[in-house]
């Protein structure tokens, strides 16, 4: 029988203790890389506040405003439908983020429009705001229950007013904002503000519901009349100046 002086056996019981916390150490840590990818999610439906900082609440089309708006994703597509009038005027954005592509779908009364959008389209929806600068922050915030970090949007113009940019990279989606003057963010929008037909829009995510979705949401709708991105354009800059009488 193999006699252990105390001095060895001190030595091989320090070493098992440090065998053990290094295993420990290694399942902890793989843990948590398997918890952070799926903290990623891939699909669900991302439910956003909508308000109108710059609009008179007394106006007459106030109560016409949109109050919701939602952005449903899966394997880098999206759409965001939003419902105004109740339910007078309705679009729906189906985007394919990696085709750079988006079908742009107006409902207005039993008028149905659908334009197919590439980016240089979108000059003609942008044209309040140039290409901006973004400052990026170390200022972080959870919003609807996702980490989120902070850019500020800076534009040329004097008279145009500096948009903050929350964005979350715990939603997985390549290149979600291309068509929008915030391209350069690659993570996923979580509150911020948009500006265009001279009406200042801000979206606050309130909810993220992570889940499978219908896919015949991203499919382009048959019973619309397909149209140029000039008379679409045309179509929302006369719907949209309503909202400013």
């Amino acid at each position: 029988v193999q006699r252990w002086t105390v001095l060895e056996f001190t030595k091989m019981t320090k070493n098992l203790n440090h065998y053990a916390i290094a295993i420990s150490a290694l399942l902890v840590c793989n843990s948590c890389s398997t918890g952070l990818l799926q903290s990623r999610i891939a699909e669900g439906v991302i439910e956003y506040e909508l308000s109108f900082p710059d609009y008179d609440p007394s106006g007459i089309m106030a109560g016409m405003l949109p109050e919701h708006t939602t952005l449903t994703f899966s394997d880098n597509k999206q759409v965001q439908e939003v419902n105004a009038g109740m339910g007078i005027f309705r679009t729906s954005m189906i985007t394919d983020n990696e085709q750079e592509s988006m079908d742009y779908h107006l409902s207005l009364m039993s008028n149905k429009m659908v334009a197919h959008l590439v980016p240089l389209d979108f000059s003609l929806f942008n044209t309040e705001s140039n290409k901006p600068t973004i400052i990026y922050t170390q200022d972080i915030d959870t919003i609807a229950g996702y980490s989120c970090k902070r850019a500020v949007a800076i534009f040329d113009k004097v008279d145009e007013r500096e948009i903050e940019l929350w964005y979350t990279d715990q939603i997985k989606m390549t290149n979600p904002n291309w068509f929008s003057p915030f391209a350069e963010i690659k993570g996923v929008l979580l509150r911020y503000d948009m500006v265009q037909y001279g009406m200042r829009m801000r979206l606050d995510a309130i909810s993220v519901t992570p889940g499978e979705v219908d896919q015949a949401k991203f499919v382009t709708k048959t019973d619309y009349t397909s149209v140029p991105a000039a008379v679409l354009h045309n179509e929302l800059k006369e719907v949209m100046g309503t909202f400013s009488m």
